[in-house]
C-alpha cells in the first residue's frame, strides 16, 4: 500500500462509501479504484484528483492531505539538473536498497536529512 492508497481507502471509508459507489461518483472503474488503495497504480492524474476533492467533499486538511500522499506515492521523478557526483551516488545507492530498508536506517537519513533542513531554516533567518 501506499499512502495515497491509504488516503483514498480511509478517506472512502469515513465517507461510507463503496469502491462502486466512488467510482461511479467519479466515472472510472471500481478496479481503478481497488488499485489505488493498494498501491498497484501510481497516483490518479490532477483531473481525477479534483474530482475526489469534490465527490469527497474533502475540507482544506484533507485537500493538503491527500495532495501530500499523492506527492509521496510517485514512482517516478525527475532529478534537478545541479545534481553533484556524490548525490548521483547517493541516489543510486538509495534505489538499490529501496524496498529492503528496515525503519530503523530510514528513520536514521530522514533525521539526516531534518538536520540540513534547520541548519537551511537558520542560515535563513540569521541564527
Amino acid at each position: 500500500m501506499t499512502p495515497f492508497g491509504l488516503f483514498l481507502e480511509n478517506i472512502r471509508r469515513s465517507r461510507q462509501l463503496q469502491q462502486k459507489q466512488l467510482a461511479a461518483d467519479l466515472g472510472i472503474q471500481a478496479s481503478y479504484i481497488s488499485s489505488l488503495e493498494k498501491g498497484r497504480k501510481a497516483p490518479p492524474s490532477k483531473k481525477i484528483m479534483e474530482k475526489l476533492i469534490s465527490v469527497l467533499d474533502l475540507n482544506e486538511e484533507e485537500q493538503n492531505a491527500m495532495w501530500d500522499s499523492a506527492e509521496q506515492s510517485k514512482r517516478s521523478f525527475q532529478l534537478p539538473d545541479n545534481m553533484v557526483l556524490a548525490e548521483y551516488q547517493l541516489i543510486n545507492e538509495l534505489r538499490k536498497q529501496l524496498g529492503t530498508l528496515n525503519q530503523g536506517q530510514i528513520t536514521l537519513m530522514l533525521n539526516v536529512l531534518a538536520l540540513n533542513a534547520t541548519a537551511s531554516q537558520r542560515s535563513n533567518t540569521g541564527r
